[in-house]
């Protein structure tokens, strides 16, 4: 689905970046479904945008966001990466009618995305340390025989002893990867595609539906 999204600061020039100016620019390019569209200046607070955050929630893979400008989504570049970021996770795409050419504020956004996808693996693998940290110190059990899909588990002491901790697989990363460029086809032909290659799961054997269901579920 294509959504517009509209935004007018209070202080603008109401004409030449009017609600109707945008949506009539988009609406050229593209079939709309739905449109959000707020009053309120690109550098607000991120929780006073309602109409950002509403979009965001019904997002869906494959759907489309398309702006007439990048500052209608935000005129803060901090933001802008944090929103654009958000809409990647989703399986969505930020498509901007103007400033096509990758400027220098492009090229920062992209950096800004990179860093927040690092940001956010580097912080799953700490918790699950934690976590690990956590049970072996109240004597549990360290979790079940494989960790999820894409990492793997190790430990510090070469005898293998000490607390159990996870990082990433880089086979396992690689196969994520292509799963991504998948992500519109259905989990059955992904299976499929990765079967043909010979790629396998934890257990040895080809990775099945289900399971190319549950990766794409946490990597949205």
């Amino acid at each position: 689905m294509i959504h517009a999204y509209l935004r007018l600061s209070t202080n603008e020039d109401k004409q030449k970046n009017s609600f109707e100016v945008q949506l009539h620019e988009i609406k050229s390019h593209f079939e709309v479904g739905k449109t959000f569209k707020e009053t309120i200046s690109g550098s607000a607070p991120l929780h006073k945008r309602k109409a950002l955050f509403a979009m965001l929630e019904v997002l869906q893979k494959g759907d489309r966001v398309v702006v007439l400008r990048l500052d209608r989504i935000s005129r803060d570049t901090i933001q802008s990466g944090w929103i654009r970021y958000e809409i990647q996770k989703k399986g969505a795409e930020l498509i901007t009618l103007e400033n096509k050419r990758k400027d220098s504020t492009s090229i920062l956004i992209e950096n800004i995305l990179l860093a927040f996808a690092q940001y956010e693996k580097e912080t799953t693998i700490w918790r699950i340390n934690k976590a690990f940290e956590n049970k072996k110190a109240k004597g549990q059990a360290l979790g079940g025989k494989y960790p999820k899909y894409g990492y793997e588990f190790y430990f510090e002491d070469a005898k293998k002893e000490g607390t159990k901790k996870i990082r990433e697989c880089e086979t396992e990363q690689k196969t994520i990867s292509r799963i991504k460029r998948f992500r519109n086809k259905t989990p059955g032909k992904i299976a499929k595609i990765l079967a043909d290659d010979g790629v396998l799961g934890k257990s040895g054997k080809p990775i099945e539906r289900k399971q190319v269901q549950r990766i794409l579920e946490y990597i949205k």
